[in-house]
């Protein structure tokens, strides 16, 4: 989660740059105002010492790329060109660029132009971006818009843009988040919850006093005939902090999937507009024809399909904060049901009921809302909602760590120079991008740090093994030397040469329930097969 930071932003020395690029009077890359993004020089790209980092046999582990600022995502295009999409979190500027083949930057977004104002255009990206993949000509990124609704937008190497679908409901925690291509062309994306657990509470203020009438929205099958969800009366009590504002009392009333404070339905009708959070959409690439895939899903960060077409995603566990924390909510890799609901938020990311011990949080931070253990919200019977059993269907590829950070993943492939790392497995690599305590955590400290690594799963068997990390636990940015290892991996993908590129978010911490970023901290790791030893005749 992080602010919107819709209405004010600071001219910062992106926005400098674009407006003087825009003028003519500089060119971004070699200007005073440089941002930094560059491939690394040949002899910058030393192997990384298996001292700081721990990878494959047979494999090199090289620095690619520096100078990032908070990037999520990373995609080729037909020409072999790396895409890089910086997010825009912590109130910087979204951006999308490349580098070709030959190393040569070129921008996407935003596009800067020879002569003042020449085919000047309103349309502007807000953060976060989630995800962006190439395909058909096109660059599909998922953002938000001016007013904080989740857009996805096709943008062109010109700077033309066409949106394919806007007023996704991302004015919450969460924004719409990782996107790709099916095998018949159409395009998935994820949308994230608006909220930890399905009540609006306290740890929502970063949004809640902008967007006060948001809440968590709900989908049910229409082939059943029901076109609402029926909740078992449960209501939670926080203090008030808008008593008086609005009218208010000192405490409020909240239940789930009603707005800050209210209380007194029973039954929550369908997202009237077709788009639920916590959902997986797909959508023809030009537009129209969405579809809800699944649902249920808290925070559907990646998406990525196998070499046989099935479609998996990463989605990262409840936390234990706000009106109804959950304890040790694993973040997990499912496989994608089309209909399917995963059972959020009365079901644990790995599908369990929530009741379970294991899920409940110290009394103390739970009675204070009314309840001394964690219970069902929603009747699943009367909803037409079948509860998720854990391996139904095969719907959990892998567990990891609770606030692990799971986020985008690819397959690895079954021919080129890496292929030797399949072992004849259906084997997923995962990005953990690693905890965001102590937001996530509700204050309390933890054993040691979690995630900051990149996991190779074999989704057969659900086998979880560490497949690059730092030799000392945690963000390289907390050991004496920071360049050599991985801070917060994000995303990965394989290039056309066969080599795995990981993009590293870079340097973050958590202020409260904001991410305070560490500018040009953020990097492109490359993973390709060992060169040959030369000898000397």
């Amino acid at each position: 989660m992080m602010k919107i930071g819709l209405i004010t932003r600071p001219l910062n020395c992106l926005r400098v740059c674009a407006i003087l690029a825009s003028l003519g009077a500089l060119l971004l890359g070699n200007s005073g105002c440089n941002t930094g993004p560059r491939v690394l020089a040949a002899d910058e790209q030393r192997v990384i010492d298996r001292k700081w980092v721990e990878y494959p046999s047979g494999t090199e582990l090289r620095p690619y790329i520096a100078g990032l600022t908070s990037p999520t995502g990373i995609t080729f295009d037909s020409n072999g060109s790396i895409l890089i999409a910086e997010s825009g979190a912590d109130e910087t500027s979204p951006r999308i660029f490349g580098f070709t083949r030959e190393g040569k930057y070129f921008d996407v977004y935003p596009k800067t132009r020879k002569f003042p104002f020449v085919g000047a255009s309103d349309f502007e990206i807000f953060g976060p971006i989630g995800g962006m993949v190439a395909a058909h000509g096109k660059i599909y990124v998922t953002h938000r818009d001016a007013s904080g609704g989740g857009v996805i937008t096709a943008l062109d190497y010109d700077g033309g843009h066409k949106t394919l679908v806007g007023d996704l409901p991302a004015r919450g925690d969460h924004s719409v988040t990782d996107i790709a291509v099916t095998p018949d062309g159409r395009l998935v994306f994820g949308m994230g919850s608006a909220t930890n657990s399905g009540v609006v509470g306290l740890d929502n203020m970063s949004w809640l006093r902008a967007s006060h009438n948001v809440c968590d929205q709900v989908w049910t099958d229409q082939s059943g005939g029901n076109h609402a969800v029926y909740l078992l009366g449960w209501r939670f009590n926080t203090t008030n902090p808008f008593a008086g504002l609005f009218g208010g009392g000192e405490i409020a009333v909240t239940a789930p999937f009603q707005t800050f404070g209210q209380s007194i339905d029973i039954r929550i009708p369908r997202a009237v507009n077709g788009k639920p959070n916590a959902a997986v959409f797909s959508i023809d690439p030009e537009g129209g024809d969405l579809q809800v895939e699944a649902h249920g899903v808290r925070y559907p960060t990646g998406l990525a399909f196998n070499d046989y077409g099935a479609l998996y995603m990463t989605n990262q566990g409840m936390k234990l904060r706000g009106t109804r924390p959950v304890k040790d909510d694993p973040d997990v890799l499912l496989k994608v049901v089309h209909g399917q609901w995963y059972g959020w938020p009365d079901f644990s990311a790995n599908l369990v009921p929530i009741q379970e011990a294991r899920f409940q949080p110290p009394m103390e931070m739970l009675i204070k809302s009314g309840y001394r253990e964690l219970s069902f919200l929603v009747d699943h019977g009367r909803s037409d909602l079948t509860p998720p059993a854990r391996r139904q269907q095969n719907l959990l590829a892998a567990e990891f760590q609770p606030l692990a950070g799971a986020s985008k993943l690819a397959f690895l492939p079954g021919s080129g120079p890496l292929s030797g790392l399949r072992q004849n497995r259906n084997a997923a690599v995962v990005a953990l991008s690693g905890d965001r305590s102590p937001w996530d955590s509700g204050g309390q400290k933890l054993v040691g740090p979690i995630g900051y690594k990149l996991a190779l799963v074999n989704v057969d068997n659900g086998q979880v093994e560490d497949f690059i990390r730092n030799t000392q636990i945690g963000p390289a940015s907390r050991h004496v030397d920071d360049v050599h290892g991985l801070e917060r991996p994000i995303d990965v993908k394989f290039g056309p040469d066969g080599a795995m590129y990981i993009l590293d978010f870079g340097q973050m911490e958590m202020r409260g329930d904001h991410e305070r970023i560490a500018p040009r901290t953020g990097r492109v790791f490359r993973l390709a097969g060992a060169a040959a030893p030369t000898t000397n005749k």
